[in-house]
């Protein structure tokens, strides 16, 4: 049977629609077509966030299969159409002449095949080139992995996770006025502090899976769970491999105020908030007393994003020996 030949359209930044085919995420996303054909592997491609692995030919949308079965069908159709009239037409023609056996075929109506280009989606924003292999794709919200190679970026995760932070703590006084509206005053004021007090606990994994990656990137090495999840303990792991410690590039001021939120936020997550003598003695924080609960304040969660903001900024940067861009 012959191949039926399929024309893919491109959106105007010259990137196509591509799905995840784990039924647990279909997560939609784009990858340059020219670095489809050039670079990604037909044995291999990755989903920018869920990870999973599949063959290339597994990666269609469901907008763009709805567009290619009436191509299909009508491909198919008129495939057999041909073949009936030649076989059957040939038949017909070899005995029209003989004397035992005559038959005839009138050939049926002609199905009509078009074989339209598969569209895309408008483009979207937000672009990625994969600093390991160069292939550009093109999401909305996180991602996490390149299409091609599979790399995970801890930059770019890093970045991420605190604009979603950041953008959820710009929001809360909308989404109480929501949610006011939607259930009650007391269900609203309840949910907006649990989110304001998650958000202490996402920043510091946020910054665990950055450092961790960026550690074990410079030092070979492959660190413990929590190792960043403590303030002295991280910084003394990178001075060990670097040469700089976390106050090369914090205040003592800064430095301080990330160490106290950051055993908040073990108190908020292992103990409900509560006070604890092991939090008292661990953080020296004199504003509590035992058996109060922690309160988390907006002010206290953006100086908290400020400070990650400016500490990873460095990291970034950072190279074994201690020698970087920044200071």
């Amino acid at each position: 049977m012959e191949s039926l030949p399929i024309t893919i359209r491109s959106d105007e930044k010259g990137y196509f629609d591509r799905e995840c085919p784990n039924g647990d995420c279909l997560y939609t996303f784009k990858v340059l077509m020219k670095d489809w054909e050039e670079k990604v592997s037909d044995d291999e491609v990755h989903c920018p966030l869920c990870g999973h692995v599949d063959t290339a030919d597994k990666w269609w949308t469901q907008q763009q299969l709805e567009q290619l079965n009436p191509i299909i069908t009508g491909f198919a159709e008129n495939y057999i159409q041909e073949s009936l009239d030649k076989v059957f037409g040939d038949f017909a023609q070899s005995t029209r002449h003989n004397k035992f056996i005559r038959v005839t075929y009138k050939p049926g109506r002609r199905v009509s095949f078009s074989n339209n280009p598969i569209g895309q989606r408008e483009e979207w924003e937000t672009e990625i080139c994969c600093e390991k292999c160069g292939t550009h794709y093109s999401v909305i919200g996180s991602a996490y992995f390149c299409p091609c190679c599979g790399f995970n970026s801890a930059v770019n995760s890093f970045n991420d996770s605190l604009d979603s932070i950041e953008k959820m703590l710009e929001s809360l006084r909308e989404m109480k006025a929501m949610l006011t509206d939607k259930y009650n005053a007391d269900s609203a004021e309840t949910m907006c502090r649990s989110m304001l007090e998650s958000s202490l606990g996402d920043m510091v994994s946020a910054f665990q899976k950055f450092a961790s990656c960026k550690y074990d990137e410079l030092s070979g090495k492959t660190s413990r769970v929590n190792d960043f999840q403590i303030v002295d303990k991280g910084s003394k792991l990178f001075e060990k491999e670097t040469g700089k410690k976390y106050s090369d590039w914090l205040s003592a001021g800064e430095l301080a105020f990330m160490e106290l939120m950051f055993q908040r936020r073990h108190i908020l997550e292992h103990n409900n908030g509560m006070v604890d003598q092991q939090y008292l003695n661990k953080s020296g924080d004199t504003s509590y007393s035992l058996g109060q609960r922690i309160i988390v304040k907006e002010a206290d969660a953006h100086s908290l994003l400020a400070i990650l903001r400016k500490l990873g900024s460095s990291i970034m940067k950072l190279q074994v020996g201690g020698d970087s861009d920044g200071n």
